[in-house]
């Protein structure tokens, strides 16, 4: 079997070329759109391109993450202080509070670790995926960081502007070309 029927019984692979230009047109490329806001506050995304210096963004990250280190130290902080505001509770009291408390860190509620510290995401399209792989193998190496790798495709919209006969510009038409993407997720252990 060749691979055209094979990925003709797949039943969403569809092969489709684009359309050729026609001579004479030329290519307008639009940025790529950045795409959805992250859905909490915690993420923050950096997005790389084949330039970026690996220098810089493995700066920022840990910038990000150690922000995200002092956030979550002052919440325990807090819960700390709420703990000694009852100067006269008794001691088995103070130890059934905290025992409430971690208990409600492992099952997910808030606690006083860094279970709910944020994440950073990295993120790159087409030639920038090389670096994007770069910066998880580097903070994969880090003893305090887990890093997680999501693939993914982005569509971007080019304009093909077709020339006249007479030097000005013509029809502007509109294509969209999949890129392909890779994000990498970084946060403390």
């Amino acid at each position: 079997m060749d691979n055209d029927s094979q990925l003709s019984q797949l039943p969403s692979a569809t092969v489709k070329k684009l359309p050729p230009i026609p001579k004479g047109a030329t290519v307008h490329r639009r940025p790529i759109p950045s795409g959805p806001v992250a859905s909490t506050n915690s993420a923050r995304r950096i997005h790389v391109t084949a330039k970026t210096p690996f220098r810089s963004v493995t700066t920022r990250v840990r910038k990000q993450l150690d922000k995200y280190l002092r956030q979550s130290a002052s919440s325990r902080n807090a819960f700390t202080n709420k703990l000694s505001q009852k100067k006269n509770a008794s001691l088995g009291e103070r130890i059934r509070r905290i025992q409430e408390q971690s208990q409600n860190a492992t099952t997910g509620g808030l606690g006083i670790g860094l279970e709910n510290s944020g994440e950073v995401v990295v993120l790159g399209t087409g030639r920038a995926i090389q670096k994007v792989t770069e910066v998880a193998l580097f903070f994969q190496k880090q003893p305090d960081c887990i890093v997680q790798l999501c693939t993914g495709s982005v569509a971007a919209i080019d304009d093909v502007i077709s020339a006249e006969d007479d030097g000005l510009e013509g029809d502007v038409t509109e294509r969209a070309r999949m890129m392909s993407s890779l994000e990498a997720s970084i946060r403390l252990r």
